[in-house]
């Protein structure tokens, strides 16, 4: 009987903080341990293990993907120093955008080439790293993967990247139907709101959250308040009167389905976005959606959200208020929502994965 080919993916991911590169590569990996295990491959000649070493911090339950903890370095040590010893003689699966600069059998995930876009929002020493190993990688990786026809023509125009390298496996959002209501004292604490608008992310300033703030400061909210949840967010008490919003900070992703299920409108002001997979938790959960009109939002979203313009404060204010004072429209929106988000799958883009996994050991 024939051997199976081993395929190794790089589970750093499972060591770090979990924000849509981390949740693109564990649902993708979610996705293909499930796939692993249907009739659709159930034959398939390729044994996957997951390597990691660290403390992990996003658990993950596989059925069929070997889970192994391995070696002694951590974090990009590890991944560029260790991975490479632990992953020789086999094709390496990298999910989150850096991989071991020098190995060639691999296939790489890029999300996007924001820090070659957007200079100023990122550090000197995070700017250095990236410019130098993406295109770097863009060069030697077997394939490129990325996650929106916007994001490989920037990593073509940008980065260099030849564009028969390139597949595109577009993210999704179902992931968010596997977590039940949160406890008690949150949904009691969200209910005594008054109706709100609701904003999700990291505070980086790619998000634009600045500008968000901006665009309500002074506003007469009415009956809406705006809230606001994601990892440092707090910081924005500075930005914008505690009466006019409320900051979460991070929230769970049972209290996450229970604000988008409850929110009269999400809004996603970003300036920049390879996919951008909250207006599709958005919209899978019955929450209409206004997003910033550039990078890969009218390509992800389509018809089926409002738009704004995210680089006018006053203009993003009145995009906003338009849409909040339009009932009919957002009823519209949600409707249309639920067959945008529809169009995208992570058990797809895991089979679109397989079959470019079998091409590369091919």
């Amino acid at each position: 009987m024939k051997k199976k080919a081993k395929v190794v993916i790089n589970g750093r991911f499972l060591t770090g903080p979990q924000t849509g590169v981390q949740r693109t590569a564990h649902e993708m990996v979610v996705a293909l341990d499930e796939l692993i295990g249907s009739d659709e491959i159930s034959q398939t000649q390729i044994s996957f293990v997951l390597l990691y070493n660290g403390s992990i911090k996003n658990p993950i339950a596989l059925k069929h993907i070997v889970l192994k903890r391995k070696g002694f370095l951590k974090g990009n040590l590890w991944e560029q120093l260790e991975l490479p010893i632990y992953s020789f003689g086999c094709l390496l699966v990298n999910m989150c955008t850096i991989a071991p600069l020098f190995k060639r059998r691999q296939i790489v995930f890029i999300h996007d080439v924001s820090f070659l876009v957007n200079k100023d929002f990122f550090s000197r020493g995070f700017r250095f790293w990236y410019t130098m190993a993406i295109p770097l990688l863009g060069k030697l990786a077997k394939a490129i993967v990325t996650v929106s026809m916007f994001s490989k023509k920037e990593l073509v125009d940008l980065a260099g990247v030849d564009p028969q390298k390139i597949t595109v496996i577009y993210n999704a959002a179902e992931h968010m139907l596997r977590f039940e209501a949160p406890n008690l004292h949150f949904m009691d604490k969200i209910n005594k709101l008054k109706p709100y608008c609701l904003a999700v992310s990291s505070l980086g300033a790619n998000k634009n959250f600045k500008g968000l703030t901006m665009a309500m400061k002074g506003m007469a909210m009415g009956k809406y308040q705006l809230v606001i949840a994601g990892g440092g967010v707090s910081a924005l008490n500075n930005e914008l009167p505690n009466e006019d919003a409320n900051y979460l900070g991070f929230v769970s992703d049972e209290e996450l389905v229970y604000l988008y299920r409850n929110a009269a409108l999400f809004i996603f002001p970003s300036f920049y976005e390879g996919f951008g997979i909250p207006p599709l938790e958005a919209m899978l959960l019955g929450c209409p959606v206004i997003a910033a009109n550039t990078s890969s939002m009218p390509e992800v979203l389509g018809h089926a959200c409002a738009y704004l313009d995210p680089y006018n404060p006053a203009i993003m204010r009145k995009n906003i208020f338009e849409l909040i004072n339009d009932p009919h429209r957002l009823e519209s929106l949600k409707q249309k929502g639920y067959g945008q988000v529809a169009k995208y799958s992570w058990q797809k883009s895991a089979l679109q994965l397989y079959d470019l996994i079998e091409n590369c050991n091919a």
